[in-house]
């Protein structure tokens, strides 16, 4: 008798650890660790997922290069590095014909081609292609 009282009592624990392995499973996909936005389904412009256009702005497109990780929302350590402000600041002097090319490239670009070594914090500009047809 005790010997089927211990098996009982090992099913038991048996069955406790797989209830826990399986609350354990199901808190890691609660869904929290989803990603929306630039990094998500709609990274690569959005035509198989029908992910809407994106705005065809300056602030968009710096916009854009934030959300990727290409550049930081704003560089305290150097105000010349290429950060938000300096990214609508630098678009906007540009000429209307570049403007509007460079903010289509980085609309239609994937965020894996927006990134250059060195972002977000310290971006490579010679590597960002985009920016590149607003050189003169």
């Amino acid at each position: 008798m005790n010997g089927w009282i211990a098996s009982v009592m090992l099913a038991a624990a048996g069955l406790a650890a797989a209830g826990l392995a399986a609350a354990g499973l199901a808190a890691c996909g609660a869904g929290d660790d989803t990603v929306d936005g630039a990094r998500a389904n709609c990274e690569f412009g959005g035509t198989i997922n029908d992910c809407p256009d994106s705005a065809r702005t300056t602030e968009a497109a710096c916009w854009r290069l934030v959300d990727c990780g290409a550049i930081a929302v704003h560089n305290e350590a150097d105000d010349n590095e290429l950060d938000w402000g300096n990214c609508v600041d630098r678009l906007d002097s540009t000429t209307s014909d570049r403007r509007r090319l460079i903010v289509a490239c980085i609309a239609a670009s994937t965020c894996d081609e927006l990134r250059v070594p060195g972002s977000p914090d310290d971006p490579r500009e010679e590597y960002m292609s985009c920016l590149r047809f607003g050189a003169e």
